[in-house]
């Protein structure tokens, strides 16, 4: 991927001889990518068949801003998802988190990528190949763990004047660990003798020295052969100097005028003794104290040694300005930037630590935007500094909320990931005034794979109250489970979403199929709907013939009787279920003690003889099951009227 001219565009460069004299197409796949390929065609698909025997068309995959999209990134949006709810959480109990809360915050989300970039060194460290791949994501989350850290220190941190140098030399010491490496150098080298002796001896000394490690720098002149305590000797008059420089500790209740009292004269003490020609004789240690001085040419000398113009412009404030403002530091990065080749050479990196220094926090989510290819760290970055109130409410001319706008752009990148999707959702939940809206188009994407997870959504739908989404995700898992023919699944969804007109509809469909084939599985659901078989009367049936099966198993042969003639007087069943309900008055018509009286016998014959009228219900039968069907009749019939003459003798 190369950068181009323009400021809103990557350009990508796909190579294929076609493209010669060719059109290249593309189709969009799935996530950030499409599928390229040159054609001839005017209006080029995939599908259509080609003739290639001249001239192979080949096909190419291009993807963009995929660095998030491996095992470690779930890591780091699983764990930054909990940091994110909890400060959307604290901002709702108290208003707004206060400046230790926001810092404790900004150190959790540090701390995840810190472990992240653990994470991935180890398996590129562990890897018998070079991993080109890897290698880049170890870029990316060093880079944003960098970038992070000096935006804490400068806007979230906002330590008072006087201490933000510290942390800056801090922050250089963590991240640029140089002079480590020089003296590890020194100190791993045999074949020198001894440390002093090694060719990397003086630039380990000075780069300890432009990190503001002093007592480091000490333990190093020791180990030199000339180093000698006597009074006036140029190693005691550096040391000296070296021991005595002062340091502002905030926490130590120290005054910034009394610490630049002490400062200034133990500055003026550094140039005199310069001046005055203690180190002539070792021009090593003159290269030093001119250091000490903030010497800005011997700065300039040292960069090849050192690093980059941020490095240099921090180490040369520490030793010049030590007490200087975050808001003067971007008086003095022109000039660095000048040395390291003008504002022409900076690169993405640069420009983004650039516009920290400017205190310009727009333009850093901008550039982080533009050129980190992951929306993760300009998300949560532009979430905490919201509640800075450092954060614009806008950053483009359309007026568009920043925090609003990144956290859309943020869940987008996610929701390609199925397994994303309850992370989306608590992001979006914090959205903003618009939260309701994008939660509710986001919901109807979600992928409804099992009923478990239908659940969760509808649970979440509800709290947010989303009620045209629940009943949207209800029609959906109510025609899967129909379309299964899962009709007890069907109906509860049906309830759920309060249709009333399909719950009929499908208990309608239960009872025959109980009329057809004797077999009532669903029939224990009823137990669970409580007041909603009231919704309709197909439902309002299936409800009362569930408690006649249940008074039927508890012998309680009476009530189940009266149940059952009520249910046929009524006429709510459906003239299809009427055979079932019927056969169902058989074994109570058998038994010894009378169940029916005369009355009630003889209306069930008025049924029977309704049935056996309406000969149109025994057309979608086979020949065989209607001559079952009449031999059940035959046998109803008889036992009715066996029960009449009983009634009429009783």
């Amino acid at each position: 991927m190369e950068e181009p001219d323009s400021d809103n565009a990557n350009e990508i460069v796909v190579y294929d001889p076609l493209m010669e004299h060719h059109a290249l197409h593309a189709h969009w796949q799935s996530g950030h990518s499409l599928m390229a390929f040159a054609s001839t065609d005017t209006l080029a698909s995939v599908d259509q068949p080609r003739d290639v025997s001249q001239h192979p068309i080949y096909l190419h995959e291009i993807h963009w801003n995929r660095e998030m999209h491996s095992p470690v990134a779930r890591k780091l949006v699983n764990e930054s998802r909990l940091v994110f709810v909890g400060v959307q959480q604290q901002a709702e109990i108290s208003g707004k988190p206060t400046k230790s809360q926001l810092l404790k915050f900004s150190r959790n989300y540090r701390s995840i990528l810190q472990s992240c970039f653990m994470e991935l060194r180890q398996k590129f460290e562990g890897s018998e190949e070079f991993d080109e791949e890897l290698e880049k994501q170890m870029q990316l989350y060093s880079m944003m763990e960098l970038i992070w850290s000096l935006c804490e220190i400068l806007f979230i941190e906002n330590s008072p004047d006087g201490t933000v140098l510290i942390q800056l030399v801090e922050w250089c010491k963590w991240h640029f660990p140089v002079a480590d490496d020089y003296v590890r150098l020194c100190y791993n080298a045999d074949d020198y003798g001894s440390p002093a002796q090694h060719p990397n001896y003086w630039p380990a000394i000075y780069t300890l020295a432009l990190q503001g490690r002093t007592s480091e720098v000490r333990e190093m002149l020791k180990l030199h052969p000339a180093f000698q305590t006597q009074e006036h000797d140029p190693f005691a008059s550096i040391d000296e100097l070296l021991r005595k420089m002062p340091i502002f500790s905030y926490h130590q209740s120290q005054s910034t005028n009394e610490f630049e009292m002490k400062w200034r004269h133990w500055h003026d003490e550094c140039v005199k003794r310069f001046y005055g020609g203690d180190f002539d004789t070792m021009p090593n240690l003159k290269t030093l104290s001119r250091i000490l001085c903030g010497d800005e040419g011997i700065i300039q000398e040292l960069t090849e040694l050192y690093g980059s113009w941020y490095q240099m412009l921090i180490s040369y404030l520490y030793f010049k300005n030590p007490t200087i403002s975050v808001s003067e530091l971007h008086y003095h990065t022109k000039a660095f930037i000048d040395i390291f080749g003008g504002q022409s050479e900076l690169g993405p990196l640069d420009r983004i630590l650039l516009a920290a220094f400017k205190f310009d926090v727009s333009q850093v989510i901008r550039e982080c935007c533009k050129h980190l290819g992951t929306w993760w760290l300009p998300t949560h970055l532009a979430d905490l500094l919201h509640y800075c109130d450092l954060v614009p409410l806008s950053i483009t001319e359309s007026g568009t909320n920043v925090r609003e706008h990144l956290i859309v752009e943020y869940t987008s990148s996610l929701s390609n990931f199925d397994s994303f999707w309850p992370v989306v959702v608590d992001y979006l939940s914090f959205c903003g005034s618009l939260s309701n809206h994008y939660l509710g188009l986001f919901v109807q994407r979600i992928p409804l794979s099992s009923e478990k997870k239908a659940a969760k959504v509808i649970r979440i739908c509800e709290k947010r109250g989303l009620l045209k989404e629940v009943e949207s995700i209800c029609r959906q898992m109510k025609m899967k489970s129909m379309q299964h023919n899962r009709l007890g699944t069907a109906l509860s969804w049906c309830i759920k979403a309060n249709d009333s007109s399909f719950a009929m509809i499908i208990a309608d469909k239960m009872l025959k199929e109980y009329a057809r084939t004797g077999l009532f599985s669903n029939i224990d659901l009823i137990d669970y709907l409580g007041s909603s078989v009231l919704m309709s009367e197909s439902l309002t049936f299936l409800g009362k013939y569930r408690d006649f099966h249940k008074l039927y198993a508890a012998e309680k042969f009476k009530d189940a009787g009266q149940l059952l003639l009520n249910l046929l007087m009524s006429r709510k069943a459906p003239l299809d279920f009427w055979p079932s309900l019927l056969m169902d008055c058989l074994p109570l018509l058998e038994r010894n003690n009378l169940i029916y009286d005369v009355e009630e016998t003889t209306g069930l014959l008025a049924c029977l003889n309704v049935l056996d009228q309406k000969q149109k219900i025994f057309d979608s039968m086979t020949e065989i099951e209607r001559e079952n069907q009449e031999k059940k009749m035959k046998h109803l019939r008889l036992a009715l009227t066996n029960n009449l003459a009983k009634a009429i003798v009783s």
